[in-house]
């Protein structure tokens, strides 16, 4: 193991860092972005059994789904977008790992998304940001792409579903 993979895994198992996973589980109940009609649109997730134990497999239990790729947590390669198109290394097997590891500061939306479990919660969101996070934690939120949202989404759906008669 590299020496750095190894700093990676004590600095883990001492508590000096912590992981803060934002993925947000996958089910048929996971939105969907749709798109006009005229444009294919991306298939819902669906998790269809292969087998329990049983005569399709006596030993193991497991499962095979689909799903498009903008389904759920995921990020968009540069190659996704034509302003990507022609980009060196723009693909998610070409982008180095690096690229997602690193400080970030999670910007949380939580109350705003509960307020409005329909409204956008993404970059574009007509929320205040980074100005309102440096005030309340005193630091700078690192630059570039690891400042993720923390929208609570799973628990938006929850509460948008109540919320209807």
């Amino acid at each position: 193991m590299s020496e750095i993979l190894l700093q990676l895994v004590e600095a883990l198992n001492a508590g000096r860092l912590r992981v803060v996973d934002l993925t947000l589980p996958l089910s048929s109940a996971t939105p969907l972005l749709p798109l006009p009609s005229q444009w294919n649109n991306s298939p819902p997730f669906t998790l269809r059994e292969l087998s329990r134990y049983d005569e399709r497999g006596p030993f193991w239990y497991w499962n095979a789904f689909e799903t498009g790729e903008h389904t759920g947590t995921h990020f968009d390669a540069p190659v996704h977008w034509l302003s990507g198109k022609n980009l060196p290394d723009s693909t998610v097997d070409r982008i180095p790992p690096k690229k997602f590891i690193g400080p970030a500061c999670v910007i949380d939306v939580t109350k705003e998304v509960h307020a409005n479990p329909d409204g956008p919660a993404g970059p574009s969101a007509p929320i205040p940001r980074n100005t309102s996070i440096s005030r309340k934690t005193a630091r700078t939120p690192p630059a570039g792409p690891k400042n993720p949202p923390n929208s609570s989404w799973e628990n938006a759906m929850s509460w948008a579903s109540a919320s209807k008669p």
